[in-house]
């Protein structure tokens, strides 16, 4: 089991101590780590924070069904039992996974399995009780590997008095369930390769501070490696410009984020982690044929755009509540208008003839604006956003578009156009056009007030500073 959950995400939920100590030692045994707890917010081993800002993410999670209350000859008798039966395992759920954690596992652990786990399973039917959906639900029962014994709970034992088979039965169970699950093991991989990163990262700067034998003294060396790291990234003058800790320390984890990311990089190249073997393209026709399967612009979705807390940092686009005149100017330039009109000739009623005079006129001009929402995008480099190094916010103008409108863009490289690829926005496909020539500037305070959509991801909005850079020192070409 540890290929899956060798990073401390996992979670085990059972209002007697006693019944899960011998599970809490197997994990251990194991090398498994894990968190444990009652289930109740006022107890011996209470409900973790439930504060969203706090919120862990779990991948394993060990749940008795029969928590704090116990129905009559273990059974739900009546649709009010049932209510209260859902009502408690919904809450812990809710409480636990504040977070929106999607991607765990559930292991149904209790001495009624059988009982309750029909009426558990439903709870992932209703929205009303709890929108949290386990990946999978794995069903087990105590009294297959615990004895209650004078001493409590113990795992059995067999003819030779070990109990060592029964914690291998027990294992080997959920792992006989999680086989399948390649696609889930391969994130699991990659968590462990990001935690373990992380950990390099930290001991590499703590290397420095190793060989000072005195506390207080290794305590003042690291602030001073701590400053100056948040120096490397601000700067010395944005450094002392900053009038709060919190900025301070922003660059620091910024700083330490990049070194991080190369260590990721390395990390998956040099450890070797248990490959998926489960690839759905082998030839041109299968990735065909996944991008018919796949909503691939919902994909698309997920891989290059977010929604941070902030409306201010780079990458961030605005919906414009105003069409600007510049906006028919760039349409003309990077759409094939002829290409558009054919779907306003089908779209605008009358004869033919004057149907084909309109799509040349400004009535077309109208109808494709008409269709488009004018936004603006934030290209600041943000490390000059952390930094404050910028008098005002750097803006590129354009449209985000139906995808129906992509192949109406012209196919030569316009130098001064920049096309994004389809994602889904708002359960839609689209796409976003931006005329680099319409780099301009924006003060601080007017983002604030600007309506804020989305923000890209650092790889597309570093593909639209790149050829942004590229168009504003474009050299000219000699000719005759």
């Amino acid at each position: 089991m540890q290929a899956y959950f060798r990073t401390g995400k996992t979670l085990v939920i059972d209002d007697q101590y006693n019944e899960a100590r011998p599970l809490l030692d197997a994990l251990s045994k194991n090398q498994i780590p894990f968190f444990y707890t009652q289930g109740k917010p006022h107890s011996d081993f209470p409900l973790p924070n439930s504060d969203p800002k706090d919120s862990q993410f779990y991948n394993l999670i060990f749940l008795d069904l029969n928590l704090d209350f116990k129905f009559a000859g273990s059974q739900i008798g009546n649709d009010t039992e049932e209510k209260t039966f859902k009502g408690t395992h919904a809450q812990i759920l809710n409480t636990i996974l504040r977070n929106d954690n999607r991607s765990f596992i559930i292991v149904i652990w209790s001495n009624e399995e059988e009982n309750f786990s029909d009426h558990f399973l439903k709870l992932f039917e209703d929205d009303k009780y709890t929108k949290k959906r386990p990946y999978k639900v794995i069903s087990l029962k105590k009294s297959n590997y615990f004895l209650l014994t004078e001493k409590g709970y113990e795992f059995k034992k067999d003819n030779n008095g070990h109990t060592k088979p029964f914690e291998e039965s027990l294992f080997k169970e959920v792992m006989n369930a999680l086989k399948d699950l390649e696609g889930f093991k391969l994130f699991c991989e990659w968590d462990y390769v990001v935690s373990q990163s992380a950990g390099e990262t930290i001991d590499d700067f703590m290397s420095l501070v190793n060989e000072i034998a005195n506390d207080g003294q290794r305590e003042e060396y690291i602030a001073k490696i701590l400053t100056l790291v948040s120096i490397s990234y601000s700067g010395w003058e944005g450094f002392l410009g900053f009038k709060t800790d919190e900025e301070r320390t922003d660059s620091f984890m910024l700083a330490l984020t990049q070194i991080l990311n190369d260590d990721i990089d390395w990390n998956v190249l040099n450890k070797r982690q248990s490959e998926f073997k489960n690839w759905r393209a082998k030839t041109k026709k299968d990735i065909e044929g996944l991008y018919e399967e796949i909503n691939h612009s919902l994909l698309n979705k997920k891989l290059l755009i977010c929604y941070p807390n902030r409306k201010d940092l780079t990458g961030s686009v605005y919906k414009l509540s105003e069409t600007s005149k510049e906006l028919r100017r760039i349409l003309r330039d990077c759409m094939h208008l002829d290409l558009v009109s054919k779907t306003f000739i089908k779209y605008k009623k009358g004869r033919d003839e004057d149907r084909k005079k309109d799509a040349q006129s400004d009535f077309f001009l109208d109808f494709i604006v008409a269709r488009l929402t004018p936004i603006e995008v934030n290209v600041t480099p943000l490390c000059d956003i952390v930094q404050n190094k910028y008098i005002n916010h750097r803006i590129l103008s354009g449209f985000l578009a139906s995808a129906k409108y992509s192949d109406c863009i012209k196919k030569s490289d316009l130098a001064f156009f920049y096309k994004s690829p389809i994602f889904s926005f708002e359960d839609r496909d689209v796409f976003i056009g931006l005329d680099l020539r319409s780099f301009g500037s924006c003060p601080a305070e007017e983002i604030e007030s600007k309506s804020y959509l989305f923000t890209f991801r650092t790889n597309l909005t570093n593909d639209i500073q790149t050829r942004l850079a590229a168009h504003v020192s474009r050299l000219g070409v000699l000719n005759l």
